[in-house]
């Protein structure tokens, strides 16, 4: 289903950047008439789809590191680890910049995950999101209320990051 969720955003938003790209002078790919950059234009289709899937599979990655992470923990379904994957971007010069919009289609795909976990088959166990420390009682989690809340606010944060990052990169990297 997160791939499916992926999938969905990510064809969205690619529309709407390519809406924007060639009926405004907003965003600039390049693409208004000329097609002499198409090869990278593909590259960047095809990367972005990609990175955009790696985003929403990502925080599920916590099930292979079970002893370490609890499934659903603040780390991997949060604004933490998106933070600590864009880092880079504070190094990000005009001759890298096209990294940007590829980094906006991860934080997309991962907003896209945890807008999907809002719907699991039932508020119990691993649908709550966990704590990173374990008490003599067992794992700490949140109740249902604050899980969805938390899920929420976090998938919200981690679109806009995105929305922004996709839009707006020309502006920022100048």
């Amino acid at each position: 289903m997160h791939l499916f969720g992926g999938t969905l955003f990510w064809g969205f938003f690619i529309g709407i950047f390519y809406a924007l790209d060639l009926n405004t002078a907003w965003i600039d790919l390049g693409l208004g008439g000329d097609l002499s950059g198409l090869e990278f234009h593909s590259l960047w289709i095809v990367l972005s789809f990609m990175v955009a899937h790696f985003g929403a599979q990502l925080p599920d990655y916590d099930l292979i590191w079970e002893k370490i992470l609890p499934h659903r923990n603040i780390m991997t379904h949060s604004v933490f680890l998106p933070l600590i994957i864009c880092t880079p971007l504070y190094f990000v010069s005009v001759s890298t910049k096209f990294l940007v919009p590829i980094y906006a289609f991860y934080l997309i795909g991962h907003a896209s995950h945890l807008f999907f976990d809002l719907r699991p088959k039932s508020w119990a166990g691993t649908a709550l999101i966990h704590l990173f420390w374990v008490n003599d009682d067992g794992r700490k989690t949140f109740p249902e209320k604050a899980s969805r809340l938390f899920l929420l606010i976090n998938g919200i944060i981690i679109l806009v990051a995105g929305i922004i990052l996709l839009y707006f990169f020309q502006a920022w990297i100048k």
